[in-house]
């Protein structure tokens, strides 16, 4: 920085306007990428300092790394904004700063405005809009992915010239849920916290780093940043290969995977695309061994199966932000009674135009993306909202396997049930036979936990999988439900007859109770009757239903007729089955 130059502006008029309003005034030339400031600016950037900053590289290493977007990234003419500075003995402050950008044809040509100091976090610099407030991850403190998709909105919005030698991408954290595990999770978050942190000191002043996924940063690089990615790149993955982590109790050593996007004349014009292009990009690294950099192909394999994958991801993300997911009820039906016994609560997703997602179509790519969890934990709170209105209503919910052997999960259930006796007493969760047989310990203490509290585990889709009595035996089982796949062809086959006799068997031997699934037809309902099954389900008795079914029976005529027309279905036949359901929503049975 020229001295003269620095000194003329510190005595210049401008100088002494800006002192005596407590203000420190600047030009910022961006073509020459070159700062003159204006006042007193060593009480902003500290009296140690022979200079100010002077261009974007010194102003940028001054302003603490999750505030550099809110400086660099927003390219708005004019300026309003709130952010911190680090001093050189390590101290922050807070700084407004007020200003204007210039443009002309080609871009940015100067920026002018001034700061001030802010004593202290008044109303003005706490709220800084509350919309603000909800773009920022509350784990991290960087952007969130809400925030990253309007700014590659609106960078994307530009002449493609202008954003041609940009480029976006997603750095994901290798095997976290093997991390998670080992851990715990309140070390994995401080991890987490550290990994975020890292990166947005490691990037280049002009980036905007953004937390978008539970182990997902998003990077934005603009400019010449862009045009070096793969120089960006790999310093994100030696640095991370070298150094560890600091977690809560040790520092880890983790390793990392990219994918990339450019955002050149190819790419499309949607914030969300790019983001779920980089993010194939990311699976494709991980599926090479990960630790390595990937740039997005159209002809990467399976590409079009993956973008299909993360728009679903996308579509259960606001789907949950905008309460577009909702429960869908199935009765299942005392076989001896009619009685509907309980009802079992299936999750269904909403497209904006209200068509509905059945769960086959989209739960796949959840737990694929990682997300089961977060779909798990919502559909917990909409069954206890249920059970907590209707209190005479029973309820069962499927969770994943993913969720199921989590270490936490138990703990997590704990918290959630703890204290609501009345509820968790006709709440029943089911869990495949698959799982069961994968993690049995696991599963084995998640039994456990909700016996002891009061609700009860179901084993789902008995006979598609390699169960042992054993580990029956050792879980703390109550239902056991037949797999829909061995009633096809039921009456056809002796074989697949003698298969449902002996689950039942077995069931009634280990104390459990048998619920057949997919019950399509009268003369199946009537074999598993004969056969002493406990419970049935399945169309014949009811589709699930979005409206909730037990407002319409509870004291509704229930006339083998109207129970026909309120369930949607036919119930028992002739020929010495039922010909009546009795209304056992409200049944503790």
């Amino acid at each position: 920085m020229d001295p003269s130059i620095a000194a003329a502006a510190a005595a210049s008029p401008l100088a002494k306007i800006m002192n005596a309003a407590g203000n420190v005034g600047y030009h910022w030339d961006l073509k020459a990428d070159h700062i003159i400031w204006f006042g007193e600016w060593q009480k902003l950037f500290g009296a140690e300092r022979s200079h100010p900053p002077y261009d974007s590289k010194t102003f940028s290493d001054v302003v603490i790394p999750e505030d550099r977007y809110i400086v660099f990234g927003t390219g708005e003419s004019v300026i309003d904004r709130n952010y911190r500075l680090r001093l050189p003995d390590g101290r922050t402050i807070w700084v407004h700063e007020k200003g204007s950008l210039e443009s002309d044809q080609a871009g940015p040509i100067r920026q002018c405005g001034m700061l001030s100091l802010v004593e202290s976090l008044s109303q003005k610099t706490q709220s800084v809009d509350k919309a603000e407030d909800h773009s920022i991850d509350p784990l991290t403190k960087l952007p969130n992915r809400e925030h990253m998709i309007a700014d590659l909105n609106k960078l994307l919005a530009t002449p493609k010239e202008d954003h041609r030698a940009s480029c976006y991408m997603v750095v994901g954290i290798d095997k976290m849920a093997f991390v998670n595990e080992a851990v715990g999770p309140k070390s994995a978050d401080t991890m987490l916290f550290n990994v975020g942190s890292r990166l947005a000191e490691l990037m280049p002043g002009k980036t905007l780093v953004a937390r978008v996924g539970g182990d997902l940063f998003g990077v934005l690089l603009s400019g010449n940043n862009g045009r070096n990615f793969e120089s960006v790149a790999e310093k994100i993955l030696q640095n991370f290969r070298d150094q560890p982590v600091q977690a809560a109790t040790a520092p880890i050593f983790i390793t990392v995977s990219i994918g990339v996007v450019r955002l050149d004349d190819k790419v499309p014009a949607s914030a969300s695309e790019v983001m779920i292009r980089a993010e194939q990009a990311l699976c494709e690294a991980r599926l090479r061994g990960r630790n390595v950099m990937v740039e997005y192909q159209a002809t990467t394999p399976n590409s079009e199966a993956r973008r299909v994958t993360m728009e679903m991801g996308e579509r259960f993300k606001y789907a949950l932000k905008n309460s577009q997911l909702r429960l869908a009820y199935q009765p299942i039906i005392d076989a001896a009674t009619g009685q509907v016994v309980f009802y079992e609560a299936l999750v269904r997703m909403f497209k904006e135009d209200g068509e509905i997602i059945p769960a086959a179509d989209f739960v796949p790519a959840i737990e694929e993306l990682g997300l089961a969890l977060e779909l798990d934990y919502h559909v917990l709170e909409l069954v206890l909202q249920e059970l907590q209105t209707y209190p005479d209503l029973r309820l069962a919910m499927n969770i994943s396997g993913f969720t199921a052997a989590r270490a936490d999960w138990p703990d997590y259930l704990s918290s959630r049930l703890v204290g609501r006796e009345s509820i968790v007493q006709r709440l029943i969760i089911e869990i495949t036979e698959t799982v069961a047989i994968t993690d049995v310990r696991e599963t084995q203490r998640f039994a456990e936990t909700l016996t002891k509290l009061g609700g009860k585990v179901a084993i789902d889709d008995f006979g598609s999988g390699f169960t042992s009595i054993r580990h029956l035996r050792s879980l703390s089982l109550s239902i056991m439900k037949i797999d829909r796949e061995m009633l096809n062809n039921l009456l056809d086959n002796s074989e697949q007859e003698h298969l449902v006799r002996m689950m039942i068997a077995i069931a009634r031997g280990l104390g459990l109770k048998t619920v057949a699934e997919g019950v399509e037809t009268e003369e199946v309902a009537n074999w598993l009757q004969k056969e002493k099954v406990d419970m049935m389900q399945g169309y014949y008795f009811g589709r699930p239903s979005i409206e909730r079914p037990w407002l319409s029976l509870k004291g509704a005529d229930m006339s083998a007729q109207n129970v026909k027309a309120l369930l949607g279905d036919k119930v028992f036949g002739k020929d010495g089955g039922l010909t009546e359901i009795h209304v056992g929503a409200f049944s503790r049975n």
